[in-house]
Formats: C-alpha cells, sequence, structure tokens
C-alpha cells in the first residue's frame, strides 16, 4: 500500500503543460485536414454511401453508413470537434464529440481498419480523459508515454518472425518501387529490403528506450522524424506518419515545474482507470499468442494488435450457394453487392468470408427460394508463397461459428 501511495503522489505531480498543449494542438490540426480529405476527394461517397454491403464488426452489426448528407453531415461534425480540439475551446467535450463521431465511421466495414485509425480513437479519449492542460499532472504525460511505447514495441514484437528476419513482405513492396528515378533500381534490389526490414525492426524495439534515456533522447527523436518521414513517402499510410512525429514529442524534456508535495494525490478512481487503460493495450496485443495457427494467416487476433505492415497478403475467393431443398447451385466469383477495395480485403480474411456467406445465404432465403449453404474456395498467398486453401472447401460457412479462437475452418499456415 505504501508503494501505491507514493505513486498516487508521483502521479498526481504538477508538469509543464506546454507539452501537452502542443500535441492536442497538432493532433487536432491532423484531424481537420484528415475530414478535409475526406470532403475533397469524395472518400465519403466512395467508402461509405456506395457500396452495397459493409462488413460489420461483431456486436456493431447495427452501426450502418447514413445517407449521403447524414454521413457529410457527421464528418463536419467531426470537423467542428477537431477545430475546437485544436484550438482548445471545450476541450473534453469536444474530444468526447470526436471520438463518438470517429468510432462510429470507424466501425461501419471492417474492410477500412487501419492502426492508425484505432491510434486516433485511443487519442480522443485520452484528451477526453485529460481536459485542459492548464493544470496537467504527471500521469496525463506518464499514460500519454505508455500509449506511444505500446504502438513502437508491440510494432517491433509483430516484426519478430521468420518472414520478416529474411526482408519479407519488404522485398515484396520495395520491388513495386523499381521504376523511381535516380533510386528504384536500388531500392528494388534485395538487399535493400532485407537491411530496411531490420532497421525497422531495430527501431521499433529500442526507440522508446532511447526516447527516455536522456543522453540519447534527442538523436532518438530525429531518428525517429526521419524513419516516419522515410515511411511516408515510400508507403501509402495517410496520416499516421505526421502523427506519431507529433505524439513523440511527449517524450522530449519539459520545463521542470518546482512545487512542495501536494496533499492531494490523484483518486484512486483516476487510478483504476489509469490501470485499465495500461492493462487493455498491453493485453490485447498479445491475446493471438493464445490462438493456435499463425495470426498472419488465420488473421485470429491481428486487429488492435499494432501489426503495421508486417505482411503481404493477396487472394481470391469463388462462392458456391447450394439450396439444401430443390438443389440449385450458383456460383458467386463476383459479388456486385462489393468494391474492388472490399473484394480484395474479404479474399484473405476468413472471417470476412464467412460473414458475406451468411449474406449470401440470408438474401436468398428472403426472395424465398429455400435454405441456402454457402461454401467457399477461397486461396490466398502470404509474403510470396505460392497461393493455398485459406479456409476449408467442405464446410458450410453459413452453420460455421464466428473465427476468433482457433476455428477449425480456417486451414493453418505451413
Amino acid at each position: 500500500m505504501a508503494i501505491l501511495r507514493h505513486l498516487r503522489y508521483w502521479l498526481a505531480a504538477p508538469v509543464d503543460p506546454l507539452r501537452l498543449r502542443w500535441i492536442r494542438r497538432g493532433f487536432g490540426a491532423l484531424m481537420v485536414i484528415e475530414v478535409l480529405r475526406y470532403l475533397l476527394f469524395d472518400w465519403i461517397r466512395l467508402y461509405f454511401v456506395e457500396p452495397e454491403f459493409h462488413f460489420s464488426y461483431p456486436g456493431f452489426e447495427w452501426v450502418q453508413p447514413f445517407s449521403m448528407m447524414g454521413m457529410v453531415a457527421l464528418f463536419l461534425a467531426n470537423g467542428v470537434a477537431a477545430a475546437a480540439l485544436m484550438w482548445g475551446i471545450r476541450v473534453r467535450f469536444a474530444a468526447a464529440v470526436f471520438t463518438c463521431g470517429w468510432c462510429y465511421t470507424t466501425l461501419i466495414d471492417q474492410t477500412y481498419y487501419q492502426n492508425h485509425w484505432v491510434l486516433v480513437a485511443l487519442m480522443g479519449l485520452f484528451f477526453a480523459l485529460v481536459g485542459h492542460e492548464k493544470n496537467a499532472q504527471r500521469w496525463s504525460h506518464a499514460l500519454l508515454q505508455v500509449q506511444v511505447g505500446v504502438v513502437y514495441f508491440f510494432a517491433g514484437v509483430a516484426k519478430l518472425n521468420g518472414d520478416w528476419f529474411i526482408g519479407q513482405p519488404m522485398t515484396l513492396w520495395l520491388s513495386k518501387r523499381a521504376d523511381w528515378a535516380y533510386i528504384g533500381s536500388t531500392i528494388a534490389l534485395p538487399e535493400t529490403g532485407l537491411a530496411l526490414s531490420w532497421i525497422g525492426l531495430a527501431f521499433d524495439l529500442f526507440i522508446v528506450p532511447l526516447l527516455l534515456w536522456k543522453r540519447t533522447r534527442w538523436v532518438a527523436f530525429w531518428v525517429a522524424v526521419m524513419f516516419h518521414c522515410s515511411n511516408a513517402v515510400l508507403f501509402k499510410i495517410g496520416i499516421f506518419p505526421a502523427m506519431m512525429m507529433v505524439l513523440t514529442t511527449i517524450f522530449l524534456p519539459a520545463r521542470r515545474i518546482e512545487s512542495p508535495r501536494s496533499g492531494n494525490p490523484i483518486s484512486w478512481r483516476l487510478m483504476v482507470v489509469l490501470a485499465a487503460w495500461v492493462a487493455v493495450q498491453v493485453l490485447v496485443p498479445v491475446r493471438h499468442w493464445f490462438i493456435p495457427g499463425d495470426v498472419a494467416w488465420t488473421e485470429e487476433g491481428h486487429r488492435f494488435s499494432w501489426r503495421m505492415k508486417t505482411r503481404s497478403k493477396v487472394g481470391s475467393v469463388v462462392f458456391h450457394a447450394l439450396d439444401t431443398r430443390e438443389g440449385t447451385h450458383e456460383v458467386i466469383d463476383q459479388p456486385p453487392d462489393l468494391t474492388v477495395h472490399q473484394y480484395r480485403k474479404m479474399a484473405t480474411r476468413p472471417e470476412m468470408i464467412r460473414q458475406y456467406a451468411v449474406h449470401l445465404a440470408a438474401v436468398r432465403s428472403n426472395r424465398g427460394s429455400g435454405e441456402w449453404a454457402v461454401h467457399a474456395d477461397a486461396r490466398a498467398s502470404l509474403n510470396g508463397r505460392p497461393a493455398r486453401s485459406l479456409v476449408d472447401p467442405t464446410v458450410d460457412l453459413v452453420k460455421a461459428e464466428r473465427s476468433g479462437f482457433g476455428v477449425s475452418w480456417i486451414t493453418r499456415a505451413d
């Protein structure tokens, strides 16, 4: 109990609000830019309005897109809330509104999942918890350092696999840059892919300790800036590099505030919230360790685990729908109600294949055409390997259990 009491006092110590202020402003500005991108490039229509079918998250089937006007209004509300967050207007309320709106759009369709979308939601929740930083305490800095550190660390842990050690899938990705002027031939070399793979692994695993150590802090920070800038050039990963550069500044030294020990440690309620936050951030990314199979192949436990740019996976799927009453057999190789993006994502993710099979059966049953069984001939290639079956074609996916805990209808990688 003495240790907990000391920790509560330590976390209650006042800190310089300047660091959090600039992070809040930077984050808010990036979110305004992100909203403008969706509005200007017509991504709202492309991603949310035009698709006839959406791959809902388990338990969130009720989250459905609004009309075009409704979705535009939602994004405008997100933009206004992000602007208010940037300018420090009703910070806690603005962050809560933004987080709710952002999470709603994120939960509409699994095929649009991005790790940095999760980080955006967590940052919105963070500012809703912290509020205005003018009376910032040490716990806010510590929590943000833990959050950013978790992203880096588990991104590194995800790279501790045989394929990454031999330069895959980095070599595959860089081979597509061979047509770049001046440097394309060098980037496309297998040796370049292997070297960058090991550099990325070392960076993710060691950048946080180097940022925490006073002697290497500034050097590590500028290494992080160069790393994220190079990622922004090599890969199309949206606002993630810029956001990580903004968030990484939380490790930089802040002005020391001398204050006698306060008689008011942080509350036990806040301690519970902080402990729960840290526990979730540490436990969720390791859940796939307890699920049979290679997570890069089965996808069970892949999301929310900071497994960023760790595998290249392409596939195709043909559905066979059978009317068990009439014996009618339909072959669906080009789903009419999916976009190209949705199909490509679904073809490499077993749970989405099962979900779409259930949808195909439901559509046909609603027409009054009997009871349907749906099988899938799905083939996928992981990190350049020859394509092989992803799901068991003999299993009726309409009756198959939801994946996530080592289901038998997903094949196992060699």
